[in-house]
């Protein structure tokens, strides 16, 4: 195992599903930073709703995180725009960098071989150092890179290519409230809360000032950040990081331990909400990071020949309630279709079924909230009585 992988993460803890008493019901530290096949989940909130962006850890090494960033934007009439990113995250940044990376452009990555890189810089977390001092309640110098461009091409994050225009922005970032306060997250499906610092910026450029809060995880290894109000020096921005999702893999010493906890959840519950599956924005396209969720949920069927399901979709409030119908609608269509045509389910075992936003898992006003109700859940039939 490399240096870069070696480390636990001591803040942020996972809850499995499972009976009572099983490992399901325990408590896992998650190894930090994150290895191959981990997705960090990021849901922008910006004026007229969210739009979320999936962070696939492709690699892991001494060097660092090589990320990949499939973005897919549909627009109102209905064009398609794909761009696929690749950046890589230095170990050594790290551990001492004082800037951070907010944005990746599409003429870096035309055909390029190689992660988009920039020394210096961070791109997920604030540095180690930086940390030490924040957590000790000291300020400390900070620099952000960014885009000048209009709201709508931010909340892509960097996407429009040739219009953008890197902005530094340079000053301090500090403590705005002592100790750490606790921080909504779903890991794998589950909310938890996990204890973050609480911090204010202070950043200036030629343009102006920009004092964006910006929370962070409380772990020296990797301060993941959590949320900016004031995202891409945009006031009415939000960026959140809503999900962290690990394969079975990434859990040291636990094996396929998430595929036999859901199998064990459908067998007592006959329900379980599946981690994992993600949409382009307003989309019933899927992203190329959920094929993982969707070949475990094949091979579970596999091994019960005899269970019959319904994959049901939910969304948010955002929207009419009749487009959020369709679109549940089609997602859990593509799911199936993905079933049945790449693990050869059986189509007769499967249904599908949309509630679009009339059964939410937890508030629709808060950005965690949303991100918690757009999900696909899978429903056993169970009338037959367990083990059916």
């Amino acid at each position: 195992m490399t240096a870069c992988r070696t480390h636990e993460l001591t803040a942020l803890l996972l809850l499995l599903p499972g009976a009572a008493g099983s490992l399901g019901a325990q408590q896992h530290a998650i190894p930090l930073p994150l290895g191959p096949g981990a997705a960090i989940v990021q849901t922008l909130g910006f004026a007229g709703g969210d739009r979320e962006s999936v962070h696939r850890v492709l690699d892991a090494d001494a060097e660092g995180l090589v990320y990949e960033w499939d973005l897919v934007e549909v627009q109102a009439n209905g064009d398609t725009a794909r761009q696929q990113f690749r950046y890589r995250e230095g170990s050594a940044d790290v551990v001492d960098a004082r800037r951070l990376w907010a944005f990746h452009g599409t003429e870096q990555h035309e055909g390029a071989a190689q992660p988009e890189t920039h020394p210096g810089y961070t791109m997920h977390a604030l540095s180690r150092a930086l940390y030490r001092r924040l957590a000790a309640g000291q300020a400390d110098s900070f620099q952000v890179m960014t885009v000048e461009a209009s709201g709508a091409q931010l909340a892509l994050g960097g996407f429009g290519g040739a219009r953008e225009t890197p902005v530094r922005w340079r000053g301090t970032i500090a403590p705005a409230t002592p100790g750490t306060v606790p921080f909504p997250l779903l890991v794998n499906g589950r909310r938890v809360q996990v204890p973050a610092l609480r911090l204010r910026g202070d950043l200036t450029t030629r343009h102006g000032r920009w004092t964006p809060e910006v929370w962070i995880l409380a772990d020296s290894v990797y301060p993941l950040l959590l949320k900016w109000v004031g995202a891409f020096s945009q006031p009415e921005n939000v960026l959140q990081t809503t999900r962290v999702d690990l394969p079975a893999a990434g859990l040291a010493g636990h094996g396929s331990v998430l595929d036999a906890a859901l199998e064990r959840e459908l067998d007592s519950a006959c329900r379980a909400e599946l981690p994992g599956i993600y949409f382009a924005f307003n989309s019933a396209a899927l992203d190329p990071a959920s094929d993982r969720a969707i070949a475990s949920i094949a091979a579970i069927l596999a091994r019960h020949p005899d269970w019959n399901a319904t994959l049901e979709g939910h969304t948010d409030s955002i929207g009419t309630g009749a487009a959020n119908q369709a679109l549940s609608e089609r997602r859990v269509e593509a799911v199936r279709a993905r079933l049945i045509e790449q693990h050869k389910a059986s189509a007769a075992r499967l249904r599908v079924v949309g509630h679009g936003a009339t059964r939410p898992r937890e508030s629709n006003g808060t950005i965690e909230g949303r991100a918690r109700n757009r999900r696909v859940e899978l429903v056993r039939d169970c009338a037959a009585g367990k083990g059916s």
